[in-house]
């Protein structure tokens, strides 16, 4: 957050005092937003309602919703350096404090780990990438070739598989994420997922997608070198990640591969909760659920049914149909990648009845400028080596470090205006609201859980900071002055 710390675009600072003093804002309050209530607070406000609030929201606390599973993230910095066509080591020396502001800024709790088809391969190309020894298209050639250990899939040829590329993330990345994590009393939630892209003109000689048998081999030995030589428990299991890129990945392949996945992890002491289907367009999930659900056994064991977003905005017109499907099946749902993923889409996503798991994609990528960041990392680095939230995920990330994992959604109403809201119960009792506003708004909520609460804003392309802290009135009301494309924070103090 280096780069905003005490900077606030003129823009959003005249939004806010205009929105200030249209309420009454009193002079505590910052330029980043408003508060009032009916007993003074430390950001100040009116004893009385501002005459002009042009949001009302109303919070249910009957009316339960999804449970917060975590805060995902994909192992991804700049090691490919697609430019010189090369490995860049240049991350490592930025590793710990990636890890760090990842936890601590961003609330990450949950990793994708993923594993290449082309792990199953006699050869293993990514040492030799490491090294400099060939290039970054050369290794890459080779990601999903696929090359059968032997024709027995109930015994393994160790020699058959290179783990190097596998290691290589786990050693370096997710064991200083769950050490990071236990310094602050929580737990890493690991998912294992299955990458068979159909994008590289070697395949080798084996379809896992056609093999359900040689499939469930190859993850539950994932699963065991995660448990037998690092110390990790795979939480969950992502089938296949977007089967519509993939290597023959139907949704009758995704169900054979459930079933024997399940078996075979079972028998070696498993039993992670199944991800599936993880399409790359939220239109396509209900077609390969169909498909899951043609396999005896398979629809039954779907724990969270994944979606991404790349279908854009169309995406929004599947989300009703994709959680009635996964409530008939008794599961969740998440969404799981989506590159230019906003702030609305967030939202969206983590409405009440929404997502219990949700992440945009890469953990942190380079750039000369702020503006020159563009879209799908969570952190940048700048030329110098600092560090800092990325302009796209600097709002998300502060609802991300408020709500806890365990945390529970409640239904949220809008009354007046067109913002959106979330609210949350932690399991420690506390309560998060979050309202995005788009155009600004001096906001009137009701039914809060809690009668004090610390607001922060964040607001478009900054880093948030706390402004305020604002209680109830007698009637249990509680009023937010938030700036246009802004998003408010409200964490609970008693």
């Amino acid at each position: 957050m280096w780069l905003f710390k005490g900077f606030m675009p003129s823009a959003l600072m005249m939004a806010a005092m205009a929105l200030l003093a249209s309420c009454g804002g009193g002079s505590g309050a910052s330029a980043a937003g408003g508060v009032s209530s009916s007993s003074s607070s430390s950001g100040g406000g009116g004893s009385t309602p501002p005459a002009n609030v042009t949001s009302r929201i109303s919070i249910d606390r009957n009316r339960a919703g999804q449970t917060l599973s975590g805060w995902e993230v994909t192992p991804r910095f700049w090691e490919f350096d697609k430019a010189n066509n090369r490995y860049d080591p240049s991350w490592l020396s930025s590793r710990d404090a990636i890890v760090q502001k990842l936890v601590d800024e961003a609330g990450i709790t949950r990793v994708r780990v993923e594993v290449r088809s082309g792990v199953e391969n006699p050869v293993d190309y990514w040492t030799p990438f490491v090294a400099g020894q060939i290039s970054y298209t050369a290794g890459r050639d080779h990601w999903y070739e696929k090359i059968n250990d032997n024709s027995n899939a109930a015994i393994a040829n160790a020699s058959g598989f290179q783990w190097a590329s596998f290691d290589y993330y786990i050693e370096n990345f997710v064991l200083p994420m769950r050490t990071r994590l236990a310094a602050r009393n929580q737990t890493l939630s690991v998912n294992l997922c299955f990458v068979d892209f159909n994008w590289t003109a070697l395949k080798g000689s084996l379809s896992h997608s056609g093999s359900p048998d040689e499939y469930a081999e190859f993850m539950t030995l994932a699963a065991m070198r995660l448990r037998d030589k690092y110390g990790i428990t795979p939480d969950a299991l992502e089938i296949i990640l977007e089967p519509d890129n993939g290597d023959g990945w139907s949704g009758q392949a995704i169900g054979r591969a459930i079933v024997a996945a399940k078996s075979r992890l079972a028998a070696a002491g498993f039993g992670p909760r199944f991800i599936a289907p993880s399409a790359s367009a939220a239109a396509a999930t209900l077609g390969f659920l169909d498909g899951i659900s043609s396999v005896a056994g398979a629809a039954q064991a779907v724990n969270v049914v994944a979606y991404h977003r790349y279908d854009g905005a169309s995406a929004d017109q599947s989300l009703s149909a994709i959680r009635q499907r996964a409530a008939t099946l008794g599961a969740e749902t998440a969404m799981l990648e989506y590159v230019d993923a906003s702030v609305q889409n967030f939202f969206k996503d983590m409405e009440f009845g929404g997502a219990s798991a949700w992440q945009s994609y890469s953990a942190a990528k380079t750039a000369s400028s702020a503006a020159s960041v563009g879209n799908g990392a969570i952190l940048w680095r700048d030329p110098g080596g600092a560090l800092a939230l990325t302009p796209q995920f600097s709002r998300m990330a502060l609802v991300q470090r408020e709500v806890k994992p365990g945390a529970r959604a409640y239904y949220v109403a809008a009354l007046l205006g067109t913002d959106m809201s979330l609210d949350f119960q932690n399991p420690d009792g506390s309560e998060v609201v979050a309202i995005y506003s788009a155009s600004g708004s001096t906001v009137e909520i009701a039914g809060a859980g809690h009668t004090a609460y610390n607001v922060t804003f964040a607001g478009s392309g900054g880093a948030a900071y706390t402004t305020a802290a604002v209680t109830a009135n007698g009637a249990g009301l509680i009023y937010v002055t938030i700036p246009a494309g802004t998003v408010a924070v409200l964490h609970s103090t008693n």
